[in-house]
């Protein structure tokens, strides 16, 4: 008899009607689910339409004009103001397809978790694909789980799925550092324990939740099997930037917010502690403990090269001494310095303090050419390198080389983080 609180942030997304159908027929107690949908959505989509479960006292419906929507964090926010002490906890999107008996398998495996002594665990990872136009065939038959690619130059983290090797043989869930905000599995009172951060937007969302759940004392776990599928290129289908103007702004108004959360490039994080209130870090563990669990370091934006390896955590070897900068930067030189059209060469580096090479990857004659010539109207050529290393760089350097002249002119510019 125990309640699953189901949440479901819908955007004008055809694929809802059929993510329920699935949702409902596949569990084994359909009538213990209370299936909370923050319905966003345009009366333009004459096939989006709930009135086939409006009467349905499993499902609480949050009607809401599209024109009205803040974003998905703001909606899931709004999901978790109508949990009412329900025993469990699932978030999805709202494209998604489940296996048989899907409820009752979360459940024993929570409380199997339980047993072996983990009070409050979650369950999340990004779950393999379905392609709607083909399904049921065309599922990805493999379990995935999450990593950490690199410190986007926003400051959050960029996140990415990959096969968890040896899952078939696998007899239980597999400790995770992240999580993936549309398939959560846990105990009901994380809505009232880690509740959404309404203010965020997209970007960091995940980094955000995993560390303050695990700040409360939520363990997290990537499961050894299937039991959901998600859609994930979703070509065509209308996304709330696509219909929000001022998206950008809420998008960079975010990632302050996330920078400020975590201290990122020494933003005082204790400074805005009163400011967050209930959507800080818990009083169970430390964000410092997280840290050395995950192998992360938020303040410098490093990496730890176990967790770079993929490895499982708790991060094993020094901590410290074990801290790299692994990162993605945009070099952009002006246009108007390079004024010779037999370019073979741009020997690009990366410089310490000190004026030293710390990062070399030149360009050749076949990316120079496309540097150049794309984004015609543009003023820079914008250079992206991505780096590796325990030192952070200062500068960089560009040296174009010219098959009729030779070596021109070194071009260098102090790298900014911000």
């Amino acid at each position: 008899m125990s309640k699953i609180f189901v949440s479901i942030a819908a955007y004008r997304d055809p694929e809802l009607l059929p993510t329920l159908h699935d949702l409902i027929s596949n569990a084994a107690n359909p009538n213990d689910l209370v299936i909370c949908i923050a319905w966003q959505h345009s009366k333009e989509d004459k096939w989006d339409t709930l009135k086939k479960y409006k009467n349905d006292t499993r499902f609480r419906i949050i009607d809401i004009p599209y024109e009205e929507s803040k974003g998905v964090c703001w909606a899931r926010a709004k999901i978790q103001e109508q949990y009412q002490g329900e025993d469990y906890y699932l978030q999805l999107d709202s494209h998604h397809r489940f296996i048989k008996n899907w409820d009752v398998e979360l459940i024993d495996m929570v409380n199997y978790l339980k047993c072996k002594g983990y009070l409050k665990p979650l369950l999340s990872s990004y779950v393999p694909s379905y392609f709607p136009d083909k399904d049921p065939n065309g599922r990805i038959d493999e379990v995935w789980m999450l990593n950490i690619q690199r410190f986007l130059p926003e400051g959050a983290v960029f996140l990415q799925p990959q096969g968890l090797d040896g899952w078939k043989d696998m007899k239980e869930p597999v400790p995770a550092r992240f999580l993936s905000a549309h398939f959560v599995f846990t105990l009901g009172k994380f809505c009232e324990e880690v509740p959404y951060d309404p203010n965020l937007y997209f970007h960091g969302e995940e980094t955000s939740l995993a560390v303050r759940a695990y700040t409360h004392g939520y363990d997290l776990f990537h499961p050894h099997k299937i039991y959901v599928w998600h859609e994930y290129s979703r070509d065509g289908k209308t996304k709330h930037w696509d219909d929000d103007s001022s998206w950008p702004q809420r998008d960079k108004s975010s990632y302050a917010r996330f920078r400020a959360l975590f201290g990122v490039d020494n933003n005082c994080s204790p400074c805005v502690k009163n400011e967050f209130g209930k959507y800080w870090f818990g009083d169970v563990r430390s964000l410092d403990q997280y840290e050395r669990y995950a192998g992360l370091k938020f303040k410098t934006r490093q990496i730890h090269q176990y967790t770079l390896t993929n490895q499982p955590p708790p991060t094993i070897g020094n901590y410290e001494e074990g801290l790299l900068f692994k990162r993605k930067i945009c070099i952009d030189v002006y246009k108007g310095s390079l004024n010779e059209s037999d370019y073979d060469c741009f020997a690009i580096a990366l410089l310490d303090k000190d004026g030293n090479d710390i990062y070399r990857q030149d360009a050749n004659k076949e990316e120079i050419k496309k540097l150049i010539s794309e984004l015609p109207n543009d003023q820079f050529v914008h250079i992206w390198r991505e780096f590796e290393s325990i030192i952070q760089p200062d500068k960089w350097r560009v040296w174009p080389h010219s098959l009729s002249k030779g070596w021109m002119e070194m071009i260098e510019q102090k790298i900014n983080y911000e």
